[in-house]
């Protein structure tokens, strides 16, 4: 009795804390992706910029951000220094609004600040309940929702450096002050992955095709904005369930069947109503792939979130290439969904084994 009621009261702390810290991060996560955007978005809208010259700066923020993850990441984990990461990123996201009509420092600044917000944040994340999907998936999901609300203010001209500053240094404030749960550096894990590198090569890949169709496929009813919230709400529930449903029903059966039933919705995303669900079961897949690739490098979350952006970003640039536009077609991109769902469902074969599951379970946190 008196074990079964040290267990409750353990529960009770881990959920509070898991609570506490999801809310807050959640909140700074969209508010920092909607201050980058509308930042961006800023300097073409209020033409203080060429298209040209904006285009440029695009790409330097998808490297800043995006593909500087890892680097961040590694240098976070060597020091142990992912809460102090995550508000240098609001902070340095803060002095970016303050300098929005400078271009280019701002863009710099911009991508640096994101980027050392969403390691510290996905450090949190992975270490709430670790070695599940769950956690990670409701951090990742309000991006979207962030996205498209500084997406509409940057391009409406209405970017206030007050109120986004004032909302930033709110969340590093609360950052600094929230109980934070315990980060395990540890690099021994109950866990062993016997196919290493094609596990990884094979989650890495799947992830950077669904970054890529992401940013194919191309929905016309988008412009319209109530469509457009419905479409975003799709995705953030997407990442959010994803990873509620993986850990509750099984990582492969949720991901690889969104996977394969939203190829055809997708295909068929001239329909508003085909293309929002198709989006909502094709994002199911974000926290398991993130986890997956966590679980593999023990003693490395921020480097670990950090090449899932790498992979991301990769699916991004491909679109630069000459032939993508063949494959933007939304038939072309129905198979390459397919193959991506293969792939996933081998990695997710290779990564589990018999007793695996068991021990994901018996895994815990101190707090």
């Amino acid at each position: 009795m008196y074990s079964f009621v040290i267990r409750s009261a353990r529960r009770r702390r881990r959920l509070k804390l898991a609570l506490s810290n999801l809310s807050l991060y959640c909140v700074a996560h969209a508010v920092v992706d909607a201050a980058c955007a509308a930042l961006v978005l800023s300097h073409l809208y209020s033409g203080r910029t060429e298209t040209a010259y904006f285009a440029f700066l695009i790409l330097i923020y998808n490297a800043l951000a995006f593909a500087g993850q890892p680097l961040i990441g590694f240098f976070s984990d060597k020091y142990k220094l992912s809460y102090e990461v995550a508000i240098a990123g609001c902070v340095a996201t803060t002095v970016s609004v303050f300098l929005y009509v400078f271009p280019m420092l701002s863009v710099v600044l911009a991508g640096i600040g994101n980027a050392m917000f969403h390691v510290g944040g996905g450090v949190t994340s992975l270490n709430l309940y670790r070695g599940k999907a769950s956690a990670p998936g409701i951090f990742v999901a309000p991006g979207a929702f962030g996205l498209m609300i500084g997406t509409l203010i940057g391009r409406s001209g209405s970017f206030s450096v007050a109120s986004f500053a004032f909302l930033l240094l709110c969340c590093g404030a609360g950052i600094l002050f929230i109980k934070q749960p315990h980060i395990d550096y540890s690099t021994t894990s109950e866990l062993s992955f016997e196919p290493y590198h094609i596990i990884m090569l094979l989650l890495l890949g799947s992830i950077s095709i669904r970054s890529f169709i992401g940013i194919a496929v191309n929905f016309t009813w988008k412009s319209d904005v109530s469509l457009l919230v419905c479409l975003t709400l799709a995705i953030v529930l997407g990442k959010a369930l994803g990873g509620i449903l993986g850990d509750k029903l099984g990582w492969r059966k949720v991901t690889v069947a969104g996977l394969i039933l939203s190829a055809p919705l997708v295909a068929a995303g001239n329909y508003p109503l085909a293309g929002i669900l198709g989006m909502f079961l094709f994002n199911l897949t974000m926290p398991v792939t993130l986890t997956a690739v966590a679980n593999l490098l023990p003693g490395y979350p921020g480097f670990a979130f950090g090449m899932t952006t790498l992979a991301l970003v990769t699916g991004v640039f491909i679109m630069y290439l000459p032939f993508t536009i063949i494959l933007a077609s939304k038939v072309i991109a129905m198979g390459i969904i397919l193959i991506s769902a293969f792939m996933l469902n081998k990695a997710l074969t290779l990564y589990f084994n018999d007793s695996l599951e068991e021990k994901i379970k018996k895994i815990d946190i101190n707090i």
